[in-house]
């Protein structure tokens, strides 16, 4: 059956999510045995289906855990959205109305009580269109209300730029006389909508409180191998891309800690078998405390209970604890 996502009391999710990431670092009660992998501060990832993925993240995770001279690994959840936006606008061929990040950030932020907050919004927030003044407009509106609500509630904000639009290396037609503007016909030149959402969101600085991290210009550096069959969504060498380039600025993340690197960790004959449990970790765990939270898109809720994903994720935990390096 398709449904929206429920909306449990905020006070359910709080006593939920505290009792799950005390789990997840921790061990618990009916999970003696236990590992502790993340000892740092709690980070949300936040962005529309590029981070909903998860690519990305799990490159990053996966660094982190491989990462010998990483101690402090944060718990990182990823609650990235397919269709999201930050604008709050919608293309008329939708198939529905695109969910906002507004209409969820308060639950997440109230839930998961992030340190960090991580987004990554505009590859939906042109819906698609050529620019105009008034969708930029709703585009820089959403992204400082995100900013002040991340920092109402405590977390620092950390600002990715838009990835490119692959359109030069996957072109894909534009819509015909009377047709509208959309994602499956959109501007032919769209990349060079986001690329002034980029440049804007790279001005942001101090005195918005917020860091920022350009993914844009990396990706770009890599167009022909970073995407394949679709110019919305990178593949996983544009990923990997983009890992590298957070990776490289951690410590806009987490001030303080050293710039990680993905290459060693990458050729460590025990990378592949890590990033499968933190990716499957990710689908089982973060994909139900993302439903669990609430949000407006329609799909499919994953089937097992919260309780049942905390456990599978502990499972996860464990194996992964038994390839990393012991802690001296």
């Amino acid at each position: 059956m398709v449904k929206t996502s429920k909306r449990p009391s905020v006070a359910t999710i709080i006593v939920l999510v505290g009792a799950l990431l005390l789990a997840a670092t921790r061990g618990s009660a009916d999970d003696p045995d236990g590992v502790r992998l993340r000892t740092g501060p709690t980070v949300v990832f936040l962005g529309d289906s590029i981070t909903a993925a998860g690519h990305y993240v799990d490159d990053i995770e996966t660094a982190l855990l491989l990462d010998e001279g990483t101690r402090a690994v944060p718990f990182i959840i990823e609650l990235g959205l397919s269709s999201e936006t930050a604008s709050g606008l919608t293309e008329q061929d939708h198939p529905f109305p695109r969910p906002c990040v507004h209409e969820r950030l308060a639950r997440v932020l109230k839930a998961t009580k992030p340190d960090v907050v991580v987004a990554c919004y505009g590859m939906n927030d042109g819906i698609y269109h050529p620019f105009s003044d008034e969708r930029f407009a709703a585009y820089q509106q959403g992204i400082r209300d995100l900013i002040r609500k991340v920092h109402g509630a405590g977390a620092r904000a950390v600002l990715l730029t838009p990835p490119p639009y692959g359109g030069a290396v996957v072109p894909v037609p534009g819509p015909k006389p009377g047709e509208p503007f959309g994602y499956k016909t959109p501007d032919p030149d769209y990349d060079a909508v986001l690329a002034r959402y980029a440049d804007w969101v790279l001005t942001l600085g101090a005195q918005d409180r917020v860091e920022v991290i350009d993914v844009r210009t990396p990706i770009l550096q890599h167009l022909a191998q970073a995407y394949n069959g679709d110019p919305i969504h990178p593949n996983s060498v544009g990923h990997r891309v983009m890992a590298r380039a957070i990776l490289a600025h951690w410590n806009c993340i987490i001030p303080g800690a050293p710039e990680a690197g993905i290459s060693l960790a990458a050729d460590d004959e025990r990378w592949s078998a890590v990033r499968a449990l933190v990716a499957k970790r990710r689908r089982i765990y973060d994909r139900k405390l993302l439903w669990e939270i609430g949000h407006q898109r329609p799909g499919n809720e994953p089937p097992q209970t919260m309780s049942e994903a905390k456990k599978a994720a502990a499972r996860i935990d464990r194996e992964i604890g038994r390839l990393l390096p012991a802690e001296s």
